[in-house]
């Protein structure tokens, strides 16, 4: 009897651990061109059931991408010289069958796709993005910089009532964690 429980909770876990998506990092290829970092960055984001059966009941999800550009230090600690959150939303129109991808700002462009796969991949490319420095940002010629980057799905902008149930459920935690890439002058 204890055999047979043991064994279906670990087919239970296994299940479970096949059903949960990720966020990866693809690549990142930062550079520093006249006090402008430029980021080419491409996550692979894919969903898991529950979050993908929340964005066809029209519940938008939204993911936020951090970056951090920090001096590395071996002494001390690495100084943080810039950091910028971006926050792209993603919507299914039910009446359309179409996928929309939002800046998170009032006013941002908004795209239309006709696929989830689109969507996302469209929802997770950063080609030549820019991060400005601005004169009190200090780059020096000599010293080591890394921008590390990291995505998330943010539970804080579902609604109210999902929350707790979110918070509770491990397929709702999507994200990549950080990631560290060398800044090239």
């Amino acid at each position: 009897m204890a055999r047979a429980t043991l064994g279906l909770v670990l087919a239970l876990g296994l299940a479970v651990a096949n059903a949960h998506a990720d966020f990866a990092i693809k690549n990142a290829a930062p550079r520093l061109q006249n006090r402008v970092v430029h980021v080419d960055t491409r996550f692979e984001l894919s969903l898991n059931p529950k979050t993908e059966e929340a964005l066809h009941k029209g519940i938008p999800l939204e993911l936020v991408i951090d970056f951090q550009l920090v001096r590395a230090r071996r002494w001390w600690t690495d100084r943080l010289i810039t950091d910028l959150q971006l926050r792209r939303r993603l919507q299914f129109h039910a009446l359309s069958r179409q996928y929309m991808v939002l800046e998170a700002r009032p006013g941002g462009p908004a795209e239309s796709f006709a696929t989830l796969d689109q969507a996302l991949a469209y929802l997770g490319d950063f080609s030549d993005f820019e991060i400005p420095l601005t004169a009190r940002k200090q780059i020096l010629p000599d010293a080591r910089h890394v921008l590390a980057v990291r995505a998330y799905l943010n539970i804080e902008a579902l609604p109210a009532l999902m929350r707790p149930l979110a918070y509770a459920t491990p397929s709702w935690y999507l994200g990549t964690g950080w990631s560290e890439w060398p800044v090239q002058p």
